[in-house]
């Protein structure tokens, strides 16, 4: 799937006020005055759907990526949702993506697994891990 984050003048065009980039909203993470990660997320109603996740390969293990998703958490109940949902993908071996245990520390719960058009974009026997946590109301 062709993606706006991986060429900055591609990225650009697609920007529009305040922060959105083909219906999603970017959150970023600076340190130094330098963009060192990234979250995309979707309204989907009662949840808020993490799209995609990326923190600087050289920085992460640092917790970029847990405020990250953290941050998400806290915009997703201030607008009252009931659940952030993700996913993380499974390769045709039946091996998990390297991220599942630390979506799991972070209290998602594994919900199911299915093939979609993304699944089928990165190859055949490709499953989507589907992830959920719920937002308890404060």
């Amino acid at each position: 799937m062709d993606s706006p984050f991986h060429d900055t003048s591609t990225l650009l065009s697609a920007w529009r006020d305040p922060n959105l980039v083909q219906e999603e909203e970017v959150l970023v993470a600076e340190m130094d005055g330098r963009i060192v990660g990234c979250v995309t997320v979707e309204d989907r109603g009662r949840e808020l759907e993490l799209i995609n996740i990326d923190v600087t390969l050289e920085l992460q293990g640092r917790g970029i990526g847990t405020m990250l998703v953290r941050s998400a958490e806290e915009r997703a109940r201030a607008a009252g949702k009931q659940a952030v949902t993700a996913g993380t993908s499974r390769n045709a071996e039946g091996m998990a993506w390297k991220s599942l245990p630390w979506w799991q520390h972070l209290g998602y719960r594994v919900t199911h697994e299915e093939e979609n058009p993304w699944t089928r974009s990165i190859g055949p026997g490709v499953r989507e891990i589907r992830m959920r946590k719920d937002l308890p109301p404060e």
